[in-house]
């Protein structure tokens, strides 16, 4: 019994995040996309109305609906067939299945955004290759945002935590076993309304976020840190830290 909440349970995936402000996560970038610095060129382009966004990680779809709404051109990339499915019942953006940094669309986008604690699913040589990658498919000028949540910030002891949803109450019972310097074993339970369970295991990373830093400086992009999806809250107050490069 050891499954995958995103490869086999998407539906579950969505109940389980269904209190994440999606909406404010989106308002945010979107109003760091409008400061950021662009020549007059890249400007007239956009505001004729062609905004092309790459969301990361798109999972079932969230951020892509809401960046298509808002006018942009979406493709969202997950590795994960069933979560990109979901996604594709959710609005007209294009989704594909498939990891970076393996797709043909360098120099294609305005905003390229991994959202959800997405480099945190991958080690610090990926992440760096990931990020490479992400600076390639920029256009000039364009934004670059990641997130990243601290795993161990609110301690490694066992929790449950119920959820409700419109066909119930689902359950997951969560166990974080720090496995090495700022690595971590996610293990869980998740209990759904009709009684049936599985668990849902993988490894997660919490980088530093000077080499965070230092890879967007390699690849020539100056980074601003912000508190989680919020202009006003200072990073690392709660261990959620939003990075914003260009």
């Amino acid at each position: 019994m050891n499954e995958n909440l995103y490869a086999e349970y998407p539906e579950t995936y969505d109940a389980l995040y269904a209190w994440k402000d999606y909406d404010a996560e989106v308002e945010f970038v979107l109003d760091r996309f409008a400061e950021r610095d662009t020549d007059d060129a890249e400007r007239s382009e956009l505001e004729s109305g062609r905004k092309r966004a790459l969301v990361v990680g798109c999972g079932t779809g969230e951020h892509s609906k809401r960046l298509s709404a808002e006018g942009f051109e979406v493709v969202g990339v997950d590795k994960y067939p069933a979560m990109v499915k979901r996604a594709r019942t959710k609005s007209d953006a294009e989704f594909r299945v498939g990891e970076l940094p393996d797709l043909p669309v360098e120099g294609s986008f305005d905003l390229v955004w991994f959202p959800f604690t997405v480099v945190q699913h991958l080690d610090a040589d990926a992440v760096a290759e990931s990020l490479r990658a992400a600076a390639d498919y920029l256009v000039d000028g364009g934004l670059l945002v990641f997130d990243q949540f601290a795993t161990g910030q609110e301690g490694t002891a066992p929790r449950l935590v119920t959820y409700d949803a419109d066909d119930g109450t689902y359950a997951r019972l969560t166990d974080v076993h720090e496995t090495g310097d700022s690595t971590f074993r996610w293990d869980s339970l998740v209990f759904t309304p009709d009684g049936e369970f599985f668990a849902d295991t993988h490894r997660l990373y919490d980088h530093d976020e000077s080499y965070l830093d230092g890879v967007c400086a390699v690849l020539g992009l100056s980074v601003e840190r912000h508190g989680w999806y919020d202009e006003a809250a200072e990073p690392d107050e709660d261990g959620r830290t939003v990075f914003v490069a260009q």
